[in-house]
């Protein structure tokens, strides 16, 4: 969805008759941005200690449920700066910084399951991104006023997962981690300015994320030899509009 917007708009500004020849966009600027943000974190689940004592059966139940695929969305906002240097055959070579603030959360809970040792359980998984920072160098063309563009460098994102497991025979375990992810980021973009001062922008972003490991906690002394292992992952794409002022 979000890349056909991205193409629609390049192939609007390609499809226009007029390119006049007095844009230039080169010099600093300093500007915001607002949006929507899509991700996709996947669990898988590792059993140690006494579980190896437990049937295939159960072994399958637990794992199978505790893992999740989840999809956290919701508003990006933040600010943006850098420079653009445009050369006289109208290409463009840029960097920018940016820092967004991330409402992106899933919370997952399953009613009681009953296992196959009769046992019920009930399963949780967590994703909560809070903010992001990236840096990306940039190549584009410029149209007079108008500029396609492309994007792509390092980000930097917070992510917090989470786990819980109880069942009806007093098993009660949380699992949690923090992590702040390096990982690439590169998108696409268009942008218009209005004045000599003032420009408006449409942008694509995809995060790679990477993936994290933590293991279970026990909330009370029951079954202390079982362990279960998280690995998550965490990938997001963003799309965005702004407005930068231009020095």
């Amino acid at each position: 969805m979000y890349k056909k917007l991205i193409a629609l708009a390049i192939a609007g500004l390609f499809s226009s008759a007029s390119f006049a020849a007095d844009g230039d966009w080169t010099g600093f600027y300093i500007g915001g941005n607002v949006g929507s943000a899509s991700g996709d974190s996947q669990s898988a689940v590792t059993l140690g200690g006494s579980w190896s004592g437990e049937s295939q059966a159960t072994r399958d139940f637990i794992t199978n449920n505790s893992a999740a695929d989840q999809s956290p969305s919701g508003t990006s906002y933040g600010f943006q700066l850098g420079y653009d240097h445009q050369f006289d055959n109208n290409f463009v070579l840029g960097i920018e910084a940016d820092y967004n603030k991330l409402n992106m959360d899933e919370v997952r809970q399953t009613a009681p399951i009953a296992s196959p040792i009769v046992v019920t359980y009930a399963f949780g998984n967590s994703v909560d991104a809070d903010h992001s920072y990236s840096i990306r160098p940039k190549f584009g063309y410029a149209f007079d006023n108008t500029m396609v563009y492309v994007t792509g460098g390092w980000s930097w994102t917070s992510v917090d997962f989470g786990s819980d497991l109880v069942s009806s025979g007093g098993y009660s375990k949380v699992g949690a981690s923090s992590e702040s992810f390096s990982s690439t980021v590169w998108g696409a973009g268009v942008e218009h300015k209005f004045g000599s001062n003032w420009s408006a922008r449409l942008e694509y972003l995809r995060v790679n994320g990477d993936d994290t490991n933590y293991t279970t906690t026990f909330r009370n002394a029951n079954f202390p030899t079982y362990s279960e292992t998280f690995n998550q992952d965490f990938d997001y794409d963003t799309i965005r509009i702004g407005i930068n002022y231009r020095f």
